[in-house]
Formats: structure tokens, sequence, C-alpha cells
């Protein structure tokens, strides 16, 4: 057998130690293999329970985002019903709140205020102590105080306001909040009260002045129609005895509307179609009308259906007749009446205008109080009987009015 093609012992030994590192390499890897296995495992296994724990935060995160979104879209729709208004201002006195109240009773859009200084949109016209600046720099709360607003359109309004200063969870100060309302309406039922005392003061002391004036009324006018008589036809002095009573005459028609609108009235109320009662009175006016002033028309604008109100018709036609009256001695150069009525919600609204020479704000303000009177024959008590009348039926008499733009007066009464 030929050397070369024969495996010497040491070739096979270094055959079998390389077969053995083989193997312990192979069997390394292996469990190198299993160990990467179990790892991957492993960390699949952990990477799939944070992922799930992670969907949970996902989902308690969304739910509570969605809360938050519920409670903070809550609490807007309850300031944006407030009968008040509401505003907001950072730490920088910015506006960053603004709801539909405030841009109703203040004129300002709402989009446009907001980021806006309130200094510049509000203004600081009644200082800056009656502001919500004021506890935003002092921390002090302003409860039930009063202010004049000036308004997007210029015009100034009284205001009633409270501020506080808006706090996080932390009690960190995030700005502050000022709620005000329109107190024009409080305002006027405040001078109406006022009004009405004094009415009631000045009627109970007419009431006694006027019984204590008549009988003397009496006397007078007994003694001059004695006098009277016993003048001749011709003489001179009988001009003079009329004119005496004429004048006590005027005194008594005084007295008697003085003790008609201090008597606590007594109405008749019952369901009366408020149309056939004004065209009535209205087409009884005009024919006494039609005698006297030719330069006067009056125009009519009733509903074609009928307006029932539960009203006192004799007192409501006085109240009539005395406005159309009034309507006329507005227009010594003639003009047009015009006389309308129309519903409004619950009400029946009777409407007597002129195009007569019209009042100003201090004739306006002074209409219905007694003994006020623009004419040189007038008692100042017919507009005041005809509020009292209104008045007692639960109704509201308003007027409008401009110098040379006529006057209309308004009368609304419940149906």
């Amino acid at each position: 057998m030929n050397s070369s093609n024969q495996t010497s012992p040491l070739q096979l030994g270094k055959t079998d130690a390389q077969l053995e590192d083989f193997t312990d390499s192979y069997i390394l890897f292996q469990e190198t293999t299993r160990r990467y296995r179990e790892a991957y495992e492993e960390l699949a296994a952990k990477f799939e329970s944070l992922t799930l724990k992670l969907e949970e935060t996902n989902v308690h995160l969304q739910q509570s985002l969605e809360e938050k979104d519920r409670v903070s879209n809550y609490l807007n729709n309850i300031l944006e019903s407030l009968s008040g208004g509401v505003l907001v201002v950072d730490l920088n006195g910015a506006i960053t709140f603004f709801n539909q109240e405030a841009e109703d009773i203040t004129g300002f859009e709402q989009q446009k205020v907001l980021g806006q200084p309130y200094a510049k949109i509000i203004g600081l016209n009644a200082g800056r102590e009656l502001s919500v600046l004021h506890t935003l720099d002092t921390g002090e709360r302003l409860s039930s105080r009063e202010k004049e607003l000036r308004q997007g359109d210029g015009g100034t309004i009284p205001l009633g306001f409270s501020t506080s200063l808006v706090r996080d969870e932390a009690g960190t100060v995030l700005g502050a909040l000022e709620v005000f309302n329109d107190l024009t309406e409080v305002k006027r039922l405040e001078a109406e009260v006022q009004r009405v005392q004094t009415l009631a003061a000045l009627g109970e002391m007419a009431a006694t002045v006027a019984h204590e004036i008549r009988n003397p009324l009496g006397g007078i006018a007994g003694y001059a129609g004695m006098l009277e008589r016993d003048l001749d036809s011709d003489d001179p002095n009988r001009r003079l005895v009329q004119k005496i009573t004429e004048g006590v005459g005027r005194l008594n028609r005084i007295v008697v509307s003085l003790l008609n609108y201090t008597r606590p009235l007594r109405l008749n109320v019952h369901p009366v179609n408020l149309v056939e009662l004004v065209e009535e009175t209205t087409a009884f006016f005009a024919i006494d009308i039609e005698r006297s002033r030719e330069d006067i028309h009056i125009e009519r604008r009733f509903p074609d259906g009928d307006l029932i109100c539960r009203i006192d018709p004799e007192q409501l036609q006085q109240v009539i007749l005395n406005l159309l009256q009034n309507a006329m001695q507005a227009m010594p150069e003639g003009g047009a009446i015009e006389v309308g009525l129309r519903t409004e919600g619950e009400l029946g609204v009777l409407t007597i205008s002129d195009t007569g020479v019209g009042m100003d704000d201090e004739v306006r303000e002074k209409l219905f109080t007694p003994f006020f009177t623009t004419k040189e024959d007038g008692t100042g008590l017919g507009l005041v009987t005809s509020k009292k009348i209104i008045d007692a039926h639960n109704g509201q008499i308003l007027v409008d009015s401009e110098p040379g733009r006529g006057t209309q007066f308004s009368i609304s009464l419940p149906q």
C-alpha cells in the first residue's frame, strides 16, 4: 500500500480536534441562539405588555380629554347662557372670555374683543378702581358696585358689576373675572317708584286743599250771580262780574279734576273689542273736530279681526279723547293724526301720533307730573289722570317725541 494514501495519526488527531471544536461551537451557537430567542420572546412579551398599557393609557387619556372638553363646553354653555355679562382677563389685562350677554350689553362684538386690552375695549372712564383691573392689581374683590359704561355705539348705560380673581387648583392666579348687568330698567323703575311716592304725597295734600277751596268758590260764584242780577243789562260792570264767574268756573274745573285724580279708581272691567271702542271714540272726535278745524285729518290703522282686552271702556275712552285733544292742540298749523291698533305678543297696543310741534327732553320728562302743562288754559292733570287709568289696567303708556317731528303716545294693555 502506498504510504501517500494513508492518514497519519497526527492528521487524524487534528481532524478530531477540529470536529470537536466545531461541535463545541455549534453547541455554543445553539445555546446562544436559544438565549437570544428567549430574550426576544421576553422582549416581545414586554413590548406587547407595554403596548397594551400604552393603549390603555391612550384610552384613559382620550377619555380624560373628552371629559375635560365636555366639562369645558358645559361651563362655557353655562357662561354663555347667563343673563348677565361675563368677561375674563389674563394677567396682562387682555380679554380672554366674553360671553354673548356681554356683547349684547356693551355693543362690542365678541370676536373683536378677544385678546384686546380691557382698558381699550371697556375703558376706564369710571376709574381703574372700578374695574376688573383693580382686582387683578390688588386681589380685592368688588361686589355690587355701579358705574357708567360707554357702549360701542357711543351711548352710556348704568352698569352693576362684581369682580373676583380666577385661580387654578393649586391656587395660582390666572386672571380676573367681571360679571355685570345693565341697570337701565332698574333705574327707570326706581325713578318711577320715587315719582309715585311723590305723587301720592302730593295727591293727599291736593285733596285737602281742593276741599278747602271748593266751599269758598261756591260762595264767590253765588255772590257773583246775585250781583249780576242786580246790575242793568247795559251796565259795564256786568262784564267784570262775568269775568269773575268765568274765573270761578275754571277754578272749579281744576278742583274737580284734582279730586278725580286723587280719588281711588273703581274700574268696571270686562272683555271689550278694542277695535270697536277706538273706532267709535275716534269717529266721535272726528265729528267734533270737523266743526272747528278743517286743516286736520285723521288716519286709522286697525287690524281686520277683533282685539279683545279686559278694560273699563268708559275710563279708556276718556284717555283716548284726552290724547286726541292733545294731538290736535299740538298742531296749530294743521297736520295729521294717526290712530293705530296692533297686537304684540299678549298685549294690545294703541298708538296715537301727530305731526305737530313735538317736545324736547325736559318737557317729556315732566309730562306726567301733576300741574305741569305747556298750555295757557291747561290744568296739567289730563295726562296724569290718563296714566293713572292705564296703570290701573296693568298697562303702560309711553311717549316718543322730538321737537318739530311730532309726538306718539303708545298704550299697551293685556289681552
